[in-house]
């Protein structure tokens, strides 16, 4: 009887020591996988959130001077202003109609509701003529008082009062995050871990340029060109 020949010592450990070849490049081929997947999709993520940052702002800087037409003609206030890297929006928030004239030195100020108004909140008087600009410093159930006294007087079926709603978008060095900050309300995070933040407003071409970097890429640059149509309105009927 022929006795079956089995694998020797040295036959099991040749294949002990090719299929351990080969599963450590295996192991190596997905972990290399792995790593580039993880790479592509903090990539994808790091774009995602800084492109979704820009239209945040985009969308803010196409609402600049809606409701202000007339206080843009006439020079009162400026619905977009880039200084020190600091990008300033302003946008009607409401507007209301005046129960009484308002008169020169005048600093309360009456309406038929007060809900809107609050404490250093800012609000722009203009009739067809001129206007300005004041911060609220007190307000109950019928008025507001401004905290200083009227430039000009207004007549009670000439005047309008708006409510302003104050953007600013800029960077927090130290927390390496650019803010949002809507009035006088503490500003929030936009996007973090940001290097840089800039900002320019050709006023000739009506252009606002924004750019931002971050930490972990900074030789890539996320920019955008918006051109504000309520600005540019109030530019072409200036002329």
């Amino acid at each position: 009887m022929q006795k079956t020949r089995g694998f020797s010592v040295l036959e099991t450990l040749i294949s002990l020591t090719v299929f351990s070849f080969i599963v450590l490049g295996t192991l190596e081929c997905f972990i290399k996988a792995r790593s580039c997947f993880l790479e592509m999709k903090n990539e994808h993520e790091t774009n995602q959130a800084a492109l979704s940052a820009l239209d945040k702002i985009k969308i803010d800087v196409f609402q600049s001077g809606k409701g202000l037409l007339i206080p843009s003609q006439l020079e009162i206030l400026k619905s977009i202003n880039c200084e020190d890297n600091v990008l300033s929006v302003k946008i009607c928030d409401h507007q209301f109609s005046s129960p009484s004239s308002l008169y020169q030195g005048q600093t309360r100020i009456y309406f038929n509701d007060t809900r809107l108004l609050k404490k250093k909140r800012k609000i722009c008087l203009f009739d067809s003529r001129k206007g300005e600009v004041k911060e609220i410093s007190s307000v109950d159930s019928i008025s507001c008082v401004v905290s200083t006294p009227l430039f000009n007087s207004y007549e009670k079926d000439q005047v309008s009062i708006v409510l302003l709603r104050e953007l600013r978008f800029y960077l927090d060095k130290k927390k390496a995050v650019i803010r949002r900050k809507v009035n006088s309300s503490p500003a929030q995070p936009l996007l973090e871990e940001a290097s840089e933040f800039s900002c320019s407003y050709d006023e000739m071409r009506n252009l606002v340029k924004v750019m931002l970097c971050l930490k972990n890429n900074k030789e890539v640059k996320y920019e955008t060109f918006i051109f504000p149509k309520n600005t540019a309105l109030a530019q072409f009927l200036s002329k």
